[in-house]
Parts: structure tokens; C-alpha cells; sequence
């Protein structure tokens, strides 16, 4: 069986960045969502440059009904949200690319280290977990 549930779950490195983003106080989040927002936007140009046709389809639009109502824990942060909901429309080289792209951000801001920690954090919790 396909264990694809989520349309994130299409890129573990996009999976995992959302789970170490989750975690983050809000005062983390603040610090390091806009640069995800900036490459978020980055490749979402380019592809309209592309001239490439992006459906959105049912499952999305319910999904900015969520967004709109702020229903996840992504919505409750301007930057983080409208990054994540342009994300959701992107195929998985381009999840894989943002993500990249945006660590290569962090590191260049000196914010790297908030990530570092938040992901070394839930290693942790997940091998004492496993125990």
C-alpha cells in the first residue's frame, strides 16, 4: 500500500523540514519563515515563467478553507502559511529544491543553528521513544 497520505509526504526532505517547522516556538518561526517564503516564491515564479498550467484541484481549495479559517498550525504565521499552500500546487523535485534552498538561507542568515537544534531535539525524542 501506498503510504503517500499528505501531498507533503511526496518529499521526505519537504516531511521532515515541516516536522522540525513544527516544533518551533512561535518566536522561532518568525525568525526563519520568511525565508522559506522567499524561496517559496523564488521557484514559484519561475515556474510561471515556464509557462506552466498549476491546478489547484478540490483537495486544495479546501485546503485555503483551512487556511482561511486558520485551522493548522502553519496558518497561524503569514509567511509560513502562504509558502506552505504555494508548495502544496509544486512536484516533488521542486519540494526538494525549496527545501534545500531554504537551508541554504538559514545558514547564510546565521539561523541555521535554531533549525540545527529544533531537528537534533526530535532525533532525540524519537530514539527514547524507540527504546
Amino acid at each position: 500500500m501506498d503510504d503517500i497520505k499528505r501531498w507533503y509526504d511526496k518529499s521526505s526532505k519537504l516531511k521532515e523540514m515541516l516536522l522540525v517547522l513544527s516544533d518551533m516556538s512561535e518566536g522561532e518561526l518568525d525568525r526563519v519563515a520568511q525565508y522559506l517564503y522567499q524561496v517559496v516564491n523564488i521557484v514559484w515564479k519561475q515556474k510561471k515563467t515556464d509557462k506552466e498550467t498549476v491546478s489547484i484541484g478540490l483537495d486544495k481549495l479546501f485546503g485555503y478553507y483551512k487556511a482561511y479559517n486558520k485551522r493548522r498550525w502553519y496558518d497561524k504565521n503569514a509567511s509560513l502559511s502562504s509558502a506552505v499552500n504555494l508548495m502544496s500546487t509544486m512536484d516533488e523535485k521542486d519540494l526538494d529544491d525549496i527545501v534545500d534552498g531554504f537551508l541554504f538561507a538559514l545558514r547564510d542568515a546565521g539561523l541555521y543553528n535554531i533549525y540545527r537544534e529544533k531537528k537534533r531535539e526530535l532525533e532525540l525524542e524519537s530514539r527514547e521513544k524507540d527504546k
